[in-house]
């Protein structure tokens, strides 16, 4: 499965600009061909929105639900295209891509398709100026800069460009140059359904070719990131004049099991929460907070449980690990790993997996570390790899002051069958998303993003709406002379 791909730039696919070849991780085949954008392409694709907003900010809710709704529709009618190439990019299992990653994504475009949840204009009153009343209006922020990252490219895409297309804004969306392909294959169907053209462009290229051009851009009205708390923090550093930000980035997130908790149910969202994409998505659950006296006992069914999973092909629909994406992440999480070994952490267990995966892919084991101080990188910093630290603790207050010592707060999970206990407990932790007894499930009803240095604002959900307009407010003087006294300030009878 080849192809080529051009950019997205009012309405047609641009191939001028120089061509690279992008290579599964999962086994090195070639897989695309795709054409990078620049800075001069950039500024293209920011003009064509500016002008496309004219006309799409005046639609209304009915027709651009409509459009999204057409693009639903299409993306499920070749929803086998879309899994076979998010895994062939990503290097991420085919049964994740299939069941899980491409579905979700559809019905996330459907709820923003059909939510009734987006306020309506509403009328206020005014309690000092009796005879006057006011219209709060929801209006579109204009042309959004989206930086999507490498980890769930289609899923990145759907969640920047739905709420942004719902509320009346145009985009320049910049998917990863890693893994831009399901993207491209996405503003392909956003044309076959009938959007009009300027309305979404989409870029393949380097951060500062494309994402400095869009931050630096007085056009650019918004800024939508996905990505890790460093490059966020330049991005923030380098904008240039008033813009809005709404920041998605890094995590070190904790899943806290507690004695009473069913065990059997705790292993699978353990296991799920750390190893599900092989531990490349920001909330992923890489640190075990476990009471110490089931500390053992849990330790040894989570290594049967990985002893159960299935290496292999990930385009095999029987492979349980995915493969990890780049060759600088795996770099990176070996150097982790290693300075937590040399720091004194102990290797648990590591699963056996070179000889049963593609030569030729790009791999690294899924383990379990113990011992790990609590001062190096690998206990405090987002590794994003298949790598769980597990610490343990004694007392409640104990879990929560280990979970909450952290720069993070993206996500986390709480595993008892106590019910006062999960409440006071989720209720305490500093994070936006707190699972209990679950892991890593995300509704497109939920805002979704995170505390402290894991972002600003929100995603889906009403909250994540929101973020993509700008209030307005109309006073209206209905005939009273109630100015007459205001105005006499300044012109005396």
């Amino acid at each position: 499965m080849t192809g080529r791909y051009g950019n997205f730039i009012a309405g047609r696919e641009d191939f001028e600009g120089e061509e690279t070849t992008l290579r599964s991780p999962a086994d090195g085949s070639v897989v695309a061909t795709v054409v990078l954008a620049d800075s001069a392409k950039t500024k293209e694709a920011i003009d064509a929105a500016s002008e496309a907003f004219k006309g799409w900010s005046l639609t209304s809710l009915k027709e651009r639900q409509a459009l999204l709704q057409k693009l639903a529709d299409l993306i499920q009618s070749r929803s086998a295209e879309y899994s076979q190439l998010e895994s062939l990019n990503t290097g991420k299992t085919i049964r994740q891509s299939t069941m899980m990653d491409i579905p979700l994504g559809i019905e996330h475009i459907n709820y923003f398709a059909t939510t009734t949840e987006l306020p309506a204009p509403r009328e206020i009153l005014h309690p000092e100026f009796p005879g006057t009343r006011g219209m709060v209006q929801y209006a579109p922020i204009g042309v959004v800069g989206a930086i999507a990252p490498w980890n769930v490219p289609f899923l990145m895409a759907v969640w920047k460009l739905a709420p942004a297309l719902l509320t009346g804004n145009t985009v320049v969306l910049k998917p990863s140059h890693h893994t831009p392909l399901t993207a491209l294959e996405l503003a392909r169907d956003i044309k076959a359904a009938g959007f009009p053209d300027g309305v979404v462009n989409t870029l393949t290229g380097s951060g500062p070719s494309v994402g400095q051009t869009l931050v630096a851009s007085p056009k650019v009205n918004m800024i939508s990131f996905t990505g890790s708390t460093a490059t966020g923090e330049r991005l923030v550093s380098g904008s240039s004049g008033v813009k809005k930000f709404t920041l998605e980035l890094g995590g070190k997130s904790p899943n806290i099991v507690f004695a009473d908790a069913d065990l059997a149910k705790a292993v699978k969202g353990v296991l799920f929460g750390i190893y599900l994409n092989s531990g490349q998505l920001c909330e992923s659950g890489s640190r075990l907070i476990v009471q110490s006296s089931i500390r053992d006992r849990f330790l040894t069914m989570l290594k049967e449980g990985l002893e159960r999973m299935r290496a292999g092909n990930p385009l095999d629909m029987e492979t349980d690990v995915s493969a990890i994406t780049t060759e600088e992440q795996k770099r990176k999480i070996e150097a982790m790993v290693q300075g937590g070994i040399d720091r004194g952490a102990h290797v648990y267990y590591q699963k056996l997996i070179a000889q049963v995966v593609p030569k030729d892919g790009l791999y690294y084991p899924p383990a379990v570390l113990t011992d790990v101080p609590q001062s190096t990188p690998l206990a405090r910093e987002e590794v994003f790899g298949p790598v769980l630290v597990a610490l343990e603790f004694e007392s409640e207050d104990e879990a929560v002051t280990i979970a909450n010592d952290t720069e993070y707060g993206l996500a986390a999970g709480v595993w008892t069958k106590d019910r006062e206990t999960a409440k006071r407990v989720a209720g305490r932790i500093e994070a936006g998303t707190v699972w209990v007894n679950e892991y890593h499930l995300l509704s497109a009803a939920a805002p979704r993003g995170g505390f402290k240095k894991s972002g600003i604002g929100r995603e889906l959900g009403l909250e994540g709406m929101m973020e993509f307009t700008q209030t307005r407010h109309i006073f209206v003087n209905e005939g009273g002379d109630i100015d007459d006294v205001a105005y006499g300030l300044v012109l005396p009878e």
